[in-house]
């Protein structure tokens, strides 16, 4: 209400959405540039990893067939097979079990954990900018309050206290700005506690699969060494 009494309040205010918009951003002075910049970082970065996990969940879900056909050709001992299978499939989970079957023989383990740890590293992206976001915006707002109360006291001094209207723009200024920084970082603030919490589930499901993979691998390599074995007793009954 108080952004809009000012811009209503302004000499000469345009009356379409665009000019007020405008108009208050002219009131708020110097400040309302960094917070402009701050805010446009942050929608970008919001959009796009808003994007990416969208994209992530898309590309499970849909080579879900695939993950299971992997499991099953691992737990059955056909790893080459597997391995194959996981190279045709576009997405992250295939990616990550790809890796580690084709290194099975050099670090089958440490290879799963180091490609499932990149995965969630890139869903990680860019949530330090929204982070960043969240907490200057309302410092900058802080720091337009301060110039425009500075301005206030400098324009009172100039004119006196007989023309006290005249101060009017210094309170704009930190009223706005303050008004800005908090619009800001509040919407900054839902798209970060929303990526955060899908960071946080994806991570818990990886090491849930990584774990399963780690059983059908040991059970699919236990077959394999079974099968010779198995093959050398029947020699020997004959």
């Amino acid at each position: 209400m108080n952004l809009l009494f000012l811009a209503q309040a302004a000499p000469q205010a345009p009356q379409d959405l665009f000019g007020r918009a405008f108009e208050i951003f002219h009131l708020g002075g110097p400040v309302m540039w960094p917070i402009l910049l701050v805010s446009l970082m942050g929608t970008t970065v919001a959009l796009e990893r808003l994007f990416a996990i969208w994209k992530y969940n898309t590309a499970n879900l849909y080579f879900s067939k695939t993950q299971k056909a992997i499991f099953e050709l691992t737990r059955e001992g056909r790893f080459q097979e597997a391995a194959e299978r996981a190279a045709k499939g576009d997405s992250p989970v295939c990616r990550i079990l790809a890796q580690a079957l084709n290194n099975r023989e050099l670090g089958f383990q440490e290879t799963l954990e180091a490609a499932s740890q990149l995965e969630i590293n890139s869903l990680r992206r860019g949530l330090s900018v929204l982070d960043t976001s969240i907490t200057v915006a309302p410092m900058l707002g802080i720091l337009g309050t301060v110039t425009g109360i500075i301005n206030t006291f400098n324009l009172l001094s100039a004119v006196g206290a007989d023309d006290p209207h005249k101060a009017t723009a210094g309170l704009a200024e930190a009223l706005i700005t303050t008004a800005a920084g908090l619009i800001v970082a509040i919407g900054c603030l839902f798209p970060f506690n929303y990526l955060v919490s899908q960071v946080k589930r994806r991570t818990t499901e990886l090491e849930q699969i990584i774990h399963h993979f780690e059983i059908a691998f040991n059970t699919g390599a236990a077959k394999r060494a079974a099968g010779p074995e198995r093959g050398a007793d029947a020699q020997r009954k004959e």
